[in-house]
């Protein structure tokens, strides 16, 4: 459901009838400026033998060219900012904190276009010291474009790479 002040979502997820399980999310935006939303979201789960749900406060603050976003719960804290600095680059940082695990997380990733080479570089690095980055051609003028990633888990000393190509 999307109104232009009150956006708002219900979603249920692996429902399984027969046994009773299944996830449900809910959640209600309200602008309280043109600028600032406010509202709240329900997680309610069920399987068989435990059920419970957790409550969120959300906001969003959006400005001309950037987007910073906050919730709060009883299992912590989510913070994201994402900044379009011009039409090539955009950058994001996110911040986890999840006090049923007793752990942090920060990640900062960006995404840098360049049209006139018809490529896409975008990149991240995290604090628990995973670094990736990926690159995207448009092979023009064939529908096609060809994707390289790589990874790498500093902490676990593991590297992964892989290639795709995209049809369309």
């Amino acid at each position: 459901w999307l109104r232009e002040t009150s956006p708002s979502a219900v979603t249920l997820g692996n429902p399984r009838c027969l046994v009773g399980s299944g996830i449900l999310v809910s959640h209600y935006l309200q602008s309280i400026t043109p600028a600032l939303a406010m509202g709240g979201e329900l997680v309610y789960h069920r399987r068989p033998g435990e059920e419970g749900a957790v409550t969120f406060l959300l906001g969003r603050y959006t400005g001309d060219n950037f987007i910073a976003t906050l919730t709060l719960g009883g299992g912590g804290a989510h913070a994201t900012y994402y900044h379009k600095a011009n039409d090539q680059l955009q950058i994001g940082v996110e911040f986890e904190a999840n006090t049923r695990m007793q752990e942090t997380t920060a990640s900062f990733g960006y995404q840098l276009d360049v049209p006139k080479a018809n490529l896409l570089f975008k990149g991240t690095v995290d604090s628990n010291w995973m670094v990736g980055a990926t690159l995207e051609k448009k092979l023009l003028p064939l529908p096609l474009s060809l994707a390289l990633g790589a990874f790498l888990n500093h902490r676990k000393n593991k590297f992964q790479c892989g290639f795709g190509v995209t049809i369309g």
